[in-house]
Order: C-alpha cells, then sequence, then structure tokens
C-alpha cells in the first residue's frame, strides 16, 4: 500500500522559470522511477530564508505531494543529499487528513485576495467625493437662488 509524503525543498532564487521547471521535473522522475507518483506540486515565489543557508539568503520553496513506499523516499531523500541544486529539505510522512493538494488550495486563497482588492478599489472609486470649495456657490445655485428672490416680491 502506498504511504502519502510531502517532500519541501529550496531551490536558489536566481535560477530562471524553466531552469526551476526542469529542477522539479528531475526530482518528479525520481519518485516515478522508484514506483510513486506524483499528486500535486507547489511553486512558491522567492522568499528571504530566516537564516543563511549554504550562501544563500533567498530561496524558492518546492512542496510535492506524491503516493509511495518507504523505498521510493528514502531515495528521494538520498538524492536530495547528494544533489547540489538543493540547498535544504524535508520529507515527512502526511496526516490522512491533510490538504493532499496544496497548489489548489492556494491559487483559491490567491483568487479570493484579488477578488477582495478589487471590491476595495470599486468601493473606494464609488465612494462621495469630498468638496473642495464651499465659498462659491455653482451656477445652477446662483440662478435657483434669483429665481426665489423674485418669487418672494
Amino acid at each position: 500500500m502506498a504511504t502519502a509524503y510531502e517532500a519541501v525543498y529550496i531551490v536558489d532564487a536566481t535560477l530562471a522559470e524553466d531552469q526551476v521547471k526542469t529542477t522539479v521535473d528531475k526530482y518528479a522522475a525520481v519518485i516515478t522511477k522508484a514506483n510513486g507518483s506524483v499528486e500535486d506540486t507547489d511553486i512558491w515565489d522567492p522568499r528571504k530564508l530566516a537564516y543563511e543557508i549554504k550562501g544563500y539568503r533567498e530561496g524558492r520553496y518546492i512542496i510535492v505531494n506524491f503516493l509511495g513506499d518507504g523505498a521510493c523516499k528514502n531515495e528521494l531523500d538520498r538524492i536530495f543529499r547528494i544533489s547540489d541544486d538543493v540547498i535544504r529539505h524535508l520529507i515527512v510522512k502526511q496526516d490522512p487528513k491533510a490538504d493532499r493538494f496544496p497548489s489548489k488550495t492556494r491559487a483559491a486563497e490567491q483568487e479570493r485576495r484579488e477578488r477582495d482588492a478589487a471590491a476595495r478599489a470599486a468601493a473606494v472609486s464609488l465612494a462621495p467625493q469630498p468638496v473642495t470649495d464651499l465659498g462659491t456657490p455653482s451656477s445652477d445655485e446662483k440662478e435657483a437662488g434669483t429665481e426665489d428672490e423674485a418669487t418672494e416680491e
């Protein structure tokens, strides 16, 4: 029976998108070669690391959820340890109740944030604009004032 694992690894933040994709594909191939299956991959934007690791101050986190047996996990761990392109890695066994598809959750959260920001921007644009000049009446007010004076006489 296959066990659910989550692998998190950090690569250099200065890598181009195609280089990151190549790196992700390389480790996905290691999983599939070891009779595992990749369920979900989530690539984060570059982030500042909490402390310097192997001379790096920034890194790009990659989260991979996969199914496999212990040998698959051990092989991936071995490859991570000997690879120069991985700054740090961690592989954990997932709780059955855990979110198996974090990239979909993160995409939905990002979409919600964008909708909220658009709603706030729309609310600001619909808010009444402050009156800047209260001292001079508009031309409509001047005409209305003269008609009122004429009807009083």
